[in-house]
């Protein structure tokens, strides 16, 4: 994040929204195989891929898991040649055997797919939203003794620059 003054804050990351680097047809092919294996339609709920804009939302989760990039990805080569018929199958093997593969895939799958629209609107979330405390909860949680342990204790001030 860049201030006004043209410094960086360092506590906030930058917004990266592309992938480490772009996925091939294949690859796509078969991570929206898996997302519909995962996520299959139920009711009024899309299978992952026919959910509106699923697939910008997928590559902004794997923008955003870059960290899990790679294990996505092995994931995908290693469910790229298994028949649709089979896939069911081998993702319950992987879950059950390999939790470093599998979560960071179902994680970027899920994630992608409540990010949507539809999705969201589907089960009823309105977004995130500032909801601050009223000065009367405030009020109230100072009236618990959530803060005596602190207030006994005695100010433990320690300046940065060692004075």
């Amino acid at each position: 994040m860049t201030l006004q003054s043209g410094q960086r804050r360092l506590s906030v990351p930058p917004r990266v929204t592309t992938p480490p680097r772009p996925l091939t047809d294949t690859e796509l092919t078969t991570l929206l195989r898996i997302a519909d294996t995962l996520i299959p339609e139920a009711g009024p709920n899309p299978k992952a891929s026919a959910a509106e804009e699923f697939q910008p939302y997928l590559h902004l989760a794997l923008a955003a898991r870059a960290d899990v990039f790679d294990a996505v990805l092995t994931a995908v080569r290693a469910l790229a040649d298994v028949p649709d018929t089979e896939l069911r199958g081998a993702l319950k093997k992987m879950w059950a055997e390999d939790k470093f593969t599998f979560d960071p895939l179902s994680s970027v799958i899920a994630g992608a797919y409540f990010m949507t629209p539809q999705v969201k609107k589907l089960i009823g979330y309105p977004g995130q939203h500032r909801d601050p405390a009223g000065l009367e909860d405030a009020a109230n949680e100072l009236e618990t003794g959530i803060l005596d342990p602190v207030i006994e204790r005695g100010p433990i001030y320690v300046s940065a620059a060692g004075e």
